[in-house]
């Protein structure tokens, strides 16, 4: 199960990291220009005709000039339908504009999103080393307008000059959704959460008892979302959380920090039973890493029901291998009584043949109705062929015999050649010549 998991979520990953390095090329090669607003919007439909076809792995790629830290980018979520909706994100001097879009950026329409901001702060800009060509790094999870995110980004280098930074996100909704469409699979009680490793503090990205991602903010006093829940905040809740509390409680005994990151990053078993209200459940971990981004899974599933479960299969197993095996007595019960069958009318028919009784071997085929003869054969073909080609050398030994004692009577009773009599001369040792 975590290694289907992890590997949907490293496929995505790899799948953001090749679409901003391939734009990051673009930039450098001279084919992108951020000189006019002209300029940038033929980047942005580039950057759309890049994620409309991957909208359902990752959900924006974008773009941050320094040092003026103007914004960029196309943006996509997922309708509740299933069709998906896609946005224009740009920069106008001191403001970030958010405007609807179709698929190739041909009509941008005008929503009420538009704000005095700029993004030369952004943890995306701020995580790199802007002295080089090559630097490349995960954000941390964060929030971003009430919705969290991870992003990929690396630097833009023109003509060796440092002029922004190419980026690309996820929505951490993915996380959670493909989280509980895999606990759904599982015939037994189970929990899976994915964390963001952090030595401060491991931040939940997704949980298959969480429908709604805003479950995993800290907010203020007035219901403001703040930032990603981390591990020891959610186990604070005693009741909702508790395998997370039971987990954390697992962390503290078995390293300094009580860090789930600390915990991967030893040699510990990533297999374990932890006992919760419902019972003993066994708990696996899986890591998932990239440049520095690093993820894990952790997967709760009670141990009574794999034991019903298997207790279950096991008496169908019995009864299967009870059926096959009475269903073998009977099979072999038939095939023993057609060979003693077969056998024994062969060394029936033998004895009457060492006895030269042809007649009587005929006569117990013939039917006795029309007269005809009848022979009855196994019904085992390696049998039958045996008795089919017995039967046919009786028919023709038989014939022969008769058609010899029949030239016997015609020639005086006599069929042998009388004997050669050498000359006289020869037997007293004279020669004729």
């Amino acid at each position: 199960m975590l290694t289907g998991i992890a590997s949907e979520f490293t496929s995505r990953i790899n799948a953001l990291e090749q679409a901003v390095d391939e734009h990051t090329r673009n930039w450098q090669a001279g084919r992108f220009s951020k000189e006019t607003e002209p300029d940038r919007f033929n980047v942005f439909r580039t950057l759309l005709g890049t994620l409309v076809p991957h909208v359902h792995t990752y959900s924006a790629l974008h773009f941050t000039l320094m040092p003026e830290g103007a914004f960029w980018g196309a943006d996509s979520w997922i309708n509740d339908d299933g069709s998906a909706h896609f946005a224009a994100m740009f920069q106008r001097g001191a403001f970030f504009n958010y405007w609807d879009s179709n698929e190739d950026g041909s009509n941008i329409t005008q929503n009420d999103w538009d704000e005095e901001r700029t993004f030369e702060n952004a943890q995306w800009v701020v995580d790199l080393d802007n002295t080089s060509s090559t630097s490349a790094a995960w954000t941390k999870p964060y929030l971003f307008t009430d919705f969290g995110f991870a992003t990929h980004s690396r630097t833009i280098f023109q003509n060796g000059i440092f002029i922004g930074v190419q980026g690309g996100d996820f929505g951490l909704e993915f996380v959670g959704d493909a989280l509980r469409q895999a606990a759904d699979t599982i015939p037994y009680r189970s929990y899976i959460f994915a964390f963001g490793l952090d030595q401060a503090g491991d931040i939940l990205i997704g949980s298959s008892i969480s429908y709604y991602i805003g479950d995993l903010y800290r907010r203020d006093s007035d219901g403001r979302s703040l930032a990603l829940l981390t591990l020891p905040e959610l186990a604070a809740n005693q009741t909702f959380w508790e395998p997370i509390r039971v987990l954390q409680a697992h962390l503290l005994r078995t390293t300094q920090n009580g860090t789930l990151f600390e915990y991967l990053n030893q040699t510990r078993p990533t297999t374990l039973e932890l006992t919760l209200s419902e019972g003993v459940y066994i708990v696996q971990m899986k890591e998932i890493s990239s440049f520095n981004l690093r993820w894990g899974i952790v997967h709760f599933v009670l141990r009574d029901d794999i034991l019903d479960a298997l207790t279950r299969s096991n008496k169908k197993t019995i009864g299967t291998v009870a059926g096959v095996v009475s269903g073998g007595i009977v099979i072999t019960i038939v095939f023993s009584f057609f060979l003693a069958t077969a056998l024994h009318r062969i060394t029936r028919d033998l004895v009457l043949l060492s006895d030269f009784k042809f007649k009587d071997v005929l006569q117990k085929d013939l039917d006795k109705s029309s007269g005809v003869s009848r022979p009855s054969f196994s019904r085992i073909a390696e049998l039958w062929q045996i008795q089919r080609a017995f039967h046919k050398m009786v028919v023709t030994f038989a014939g022969a015999v008769s058609q010899k004692r029949f030239l016997e009577r015609g020639t005086g009773g006599s069929t042998m050649t009388p004997p050669i009599r050498a000359p006289a001369s020869m037997v007293h040792g004279e020669s004729a010549v």
